[in-house]
């Protein structure tokens, strides 16, 4: 048995960390599992590791020095800079004290969750990988509803593909793309709840929350060198879904950024406790920040009214439209162009930060709100509210009748908010302090650059240099 998992299994005996996890489980199996006999064998772990440890000479060899380093990349849902300054974060401020960090971490558009997601993962843009928001049509696959499925993808690969690829095991935990519905697992080793996060992907309550995604990291770091993963890509739950209905600044919000932050306490506290804490480094990041909106624009109310026949696919502040008879998208963007709550944007003459291409699953025309306005998926709406959508008014202050969203995001990434933040921290990792803007898609080449491998093919983002130490390149693997 491995040292770490004996010097692991001693301090996290009652976090489902034991000898049983030296065994190595096939791709597509779920987390390791536990013997039922790991509190008797704490005591027994702690002195066996001590032993070893102390045994260890103290001057460690080139050769040691160089074996491979382990990155993790945790991804808190909806976290902003505005939101962290709101409470104590200390495990936050560590990372920040002793690494690099900002919270202009720059979304790609639209700024929701899905898109960001893949578009950090790929290191490419939206125009190249095909995952242009969270619900779109595609001409022969038909309606793409918020699904984490990676046969979505049109180019480019996932963070955890390249890996794997190149011979690096990953664990992937709630992660876009981590399942493909033709090939199976696309990781080493994928979340327990994978099927509940597939089956309902766009119910946020299926993923776990920050101290229950960290009790399932927990037995990868103490695995065995050749099984243990040396990507571990992690989602959070985090406060997104409390921002949305709360608001950014509501106590239950404040709550869910604690609890996240006191996760990412746990995992540093096991980082510091393994025998290669100096080979580890660690990425927090997010998907979007969040902006107040107080209105409702119904865009299928809105067609409705000036006989646009447009199929409209609307989610967080934009809404694609399709139209089969073409003639008619040069009058419906006349006619949308009147209302001062959105911009309406055609898809051959986007502006520059869109980066969504011209392909057939955008659409002719895009709504795209204004900051204080959103839109919404109208299926998502109450049933008795449904009449709006039709009879209504175009735009609706919200909450309506106690219910709403009043915080939310997809806004272009320069709306200030909508930011994310980024902190990075640990091997090969500089103490740069704060930095100036970072780009989601150079997440994918920076973490590929730490583990020693080439970039997905192809990758649009560059490796953030500025945030990496000279020794960041002493992996113990060749480039390949």
């Amino acid at each position: 048995m491995s040292i770490s998992v004996f010097f692991v299994a001693s301090q996290f005996g009652t976090r489902r960390l034991g000898p049983s996890l030296a065994v190595h489980r096939p791709m597509n199996c779920e987390t390791p599992r536990v013997s039922v006999g790991r509190v008797l064998v704490r005591h027994l772990a702690f002195a066996t590791g001590l032993a070893i440890l102390l045994s260890i000479p103290t001057v460690v060899s080139a050769a040691a020095r160089l074996h491979a380093r382990t990155v993790i990349v945790v991804l808190i849902d909806g976290l902003s800079g505005s939101m962290v300054e709101a409470v104590p974060t200390p495990s936050l401020d560590r990372l920040a004290a002793e690494g690099a960090w900002t919270d202009e971490f720059v979304p790609t558009w639209p700024s929701i969750s899905g898109a960001t997601w893949v578009s950090l993962s790929t290191g490419c843009w939206p125009e190249n990988h095909g995952v242009v928001t969270d619900k779109f049509l595609d001409p022969k696959r038909g309606l793409m509803d918020h699904d984490v499925d990676a046969d979505w993808l049109t180019g480019c690969e996932l963070l955890h593909q390249v890996a794997e690829r190149q011979g690096v095991r990953a664990a992937v935990l709630g992660w876009w793309g981590q399942y493909s519905q033709t090939r199976g697992a696309l990781a080493s080793y994928v979340s327990r709840n994978h099927e509940a996060e597939r089956a309902r992907p766009r119910d946020i309550n299926q993923y776990a929350t920050g101290p229950e995604r960290v009790d399932e990291i927990l037995p990868y770091l103490g695995m065995p060198e050749g099984t243990r993963p040396r990507l571990i890509l992690a989602h959070f739950r985090g406060p997104d879904i409390d921002a949305h209905f709360d608001g950014a600044d509501a106590e239950t919000t404040r709550a869910a950024v604690r609890r996240a932050d006191a996760a990412l306490g746990t995992l540093l506290e096991a980082i510091s406790m393994l025998p290669d804490e100096d080979r580890i480094a660690l990425l927090v990041l997010s998907d979007h920040g969040h902006v107040p909106v107080h209105s409702y624009v119904s865009v299928r109310r809105i067609l409705s009214r000036h006989g646009i026949p447009a199929l409209d696919v609307t989610t967080g502040s934009t809404a694609f439209l399709y139209f089969e008879n073409l003639s008619e998208v040069d009058r419906a963007h006349d006619v949308l162009s009147r209302y001062e709550e959105f911009d309406v944007l055609r898809t051959s003459d986007l502006p520059e930060y869109a980066r969504l291409g011209n392909g057939e699953r955008v659409g002719e025309l895009i709504v795209s709100a204004h900051p204080g306005y959103f839109t919404a998926d109208a299926d998502l709406i109450p049933w008795w509210l449904q009449p709006v959508l039709w009879w209504g008014p175009d735009v609706v202050e919200v909450p309506f009748l106690g219910r709403g969203i009043i915080s939310n995001h997809g806004y272009p990434p320069h709306t200030p908010g909508v930011q994310g933040v980024f902190y990075a921290w640990g091997d090969g990792i500089e103490a740069a302090g704060r930095l100036g803007p970072v780009r989601m898609i150079d997440v994918h080449p920076t973490v590929t650059e730490l583990l020693g491998l080439q970039s997905g093919r192809p990758v649009d983002g560059v490796a953030l240099t500025n945030v990496m130490s000279a020794s960041s390149e002493e992996t113990g693997l060749p480039l390949r």
